[in-house]
């Protein structure tokens, strides 16, 4: 199938965006103008979503040149929301890997069950982080940037008939905020959602024992009582590709069970979608699985980032297993052994589940997201919608490790 020709504008000062419906359509230009140093925005990462894409996800790009010469580029996400299918009127209680899932919370209040509506946003739905753009260090008014190329990008959906109602930029750390806070010049709203749940792995800890060495004595011995509940009766094996391949459909059907049990469902895998992420990422991508009497009871993924960070991916288990073996709480101890045995500085285990994250080490990080709505009239009326539905801080942060006396 020929490539479709990007649609292109030229800019003030000489920048040109290119827009793309496929990362491919530029290869020499996506490349020279993206970081290296983030695997979720490098071609063979974004080429595995474009061909096993979640239900309902389109994607769009964009390449900035500056006279000629590429600069950065912006990631686009485009998703419908229809309340009617998406919200289930109770609790989570699964934990999830998906920025939506924990949005669709913060929506159930500004929208009605029947809404349905197009989303485009500047980042990745199925991770935490601000993984929506990329620019050369020297780049100035990258916020204007990211603005102008977002607004092509809704124009041209809409001219395809995909008229998108929401712009959403998501997810900026606390040391990026004096940059991104241009985006309130643009009509943008701020507002946060849960925290993100990010560990810092000590330089000290070079095997899984330094880890527990660092642990108070209740943390150190709940991490190896649940350790010998697990081994009593389970094996725990890291997949090949042909291992996920072979159990394909159980994989998915474990992914599923804890799915359905999330509050909202927006982002929904295809059954091909590990098994594409390891043939493309290889060693970078690992799938862990659990294993009674030779059945596949859970699993666990994660993806090694270039940048020293270890991103807690998907998972999925049997729920009646859980409280027999703790697998969750299992399942987040060997995410930090990974994390420690592949040398990473942080470990993020992204939204949810707050309080068990943090007894294992887990810190909150509050990440800021910005919303503009296509009305500028209704567009007025979100800022004390979203003041209106904050999420109140429930949970108790823990603290198992010994206290340090101070030098």
């Amino acid at each position: 199938m020929q490539a479709q020709v990007p649609s292109v504008i030229t800019t003030a000062q000489d920048v040109t965006i290119s827009i793309l419906r496929s990362v491919n359509e530029d290869p020499i230009g996506w490349d020279q103008a993206v970081s290296h140093d983030n695997l979720f925005l490098q071609r063979p990462y974004l080429s595995v979503l474009e061909q096993h894409p979640p239900k309902g996800l389109q994607f769009r790009y964009a390449i900035i040149r500056k006279g000629g010469r590429p600069i950065g580029v912006v990631y686009g996400q485009v998703l419908y929301f229809n309340g009617a299918e998406s919200i289930r009127y109770q609790q989570a209680s699964g934990p999830t890997a998906c920025f939506f899932s924990t949005f669709g919370q913060f929506l159930r209040g500004l929208v009605a069950r029947q809404v349905g509506f197009y989303s485009l946003v500047c980042g990745n739905l199925m991770l935490s982080g601000d993984h929506g753009y990329s620019f050369h260090e020297e780049t100035p008014d990258i916020t204007d940037l990211v603005d102008q190329a977002m607004r092509l990008m809704r124009k041209e959906l809409e001219a395809e008939g995909c008229p998108v109602s929401i712009l959403l930029l998501k997810d900026f750390y606390p040391e990026q905020l004096e940059i991104v806070d241009g985006f309130r010049q643009h009509q943008y709203h701020s507002f946060h959602i849960l925290p993100s749940m990010v560990m810092t792995l000590r330089p000290e800890w070079k095997h899984y024992n330094d880890y527990l060495a660092a642990l108070s004595s209740k943390y150190r011995v709940r991490a190896k009582k649940a350790r010998k509940i697990l081994a009593k009766d389970v094996i725990r094996k890291t997949l090949s590709l042909a291992d996920i391949q072979a159990q394909q459909s159980q994989i998915h059907a474990l992914y599923q069970e804890i799915a359905d049990d999330s509050g909202f469902n927006v982002i929904t895998l295809e059954k091909t979608y590990f098994e594409g992420m390891k043939a493309a990422l290889g060693d970078d991508f690992i799938v862990q699985g659990y294993y009674r009497d030779d059945q596949l009871i859970g699993f666990l993924s994660g993806v090694i980032n270039h940048d020293g960070e270890f991103e807690a991916h998907f998972l999925g288990y049997e729920n009646r297993w859980n409280p027999v073996y703790k697998l969750y709480l299992n399942m987040l101890y060997d995410l930090i052994e990974l994390g420690i045995s592949h040398g990473a500085k942080h470990i993020v285990f992204a939204r949810t589940a707050e309080e068990i994250k943090s007894s294992v080490g887990a810190e909150a990080i509050d990440l800021t997201c910005y919303i503009r709505h296509r009305s500028s009239f209704t567009n007025r009326f979100i800022r004390p919608l979203l003041d209106y539905l904050n999420p109140i801080d429930d949970w108790s942060p823990r603290h198992p490790f010994k206290q340090v006396d101070p030098a």
